[in-house]
């Protein structure tokens, strides 16, 4: 537990994160954080997930790409003309 203090920042209020929580979270600047007031007059910060999203999306692109075989058939190219001005 740490005591904050609300400070003046700009048109709003603001608090400074202890810098131990930041390190616990592993939380880097512009890390957004979603802000929700409890029914018992809390307010509760939590990290949004997307670290974790981010290394889902990691573990399943590695799953795809682990997929892909040198004798996978590939598509071949298609020419659809010429369009534009792309020939003078």
């Amino acid at each position: 537990m740490a005591t904050v203090t609300l400070s003046k920042w700009g048109n709003s209020s603001a608090v400074r994160i202890p810098n131990q929580f930041i390190k616990h979270l592993n939380l880097t600047e512009g890390a957004e954080l979603e802000a929700i007031l409890t029914s018992d007059n809390q307010i509760l910060l939590r990290p949004l997930k997307r670290q974790e999203l981010n290394e889902d999306l990691r573990v399943h692109l590695q799953s795809l790409l682990s997929q892909i075989k040198p004798d996978s058939p590939r598509h071949r190219e298609i020419d659809f003309g010429i369009e534009g001005d792309e020939l003078i």
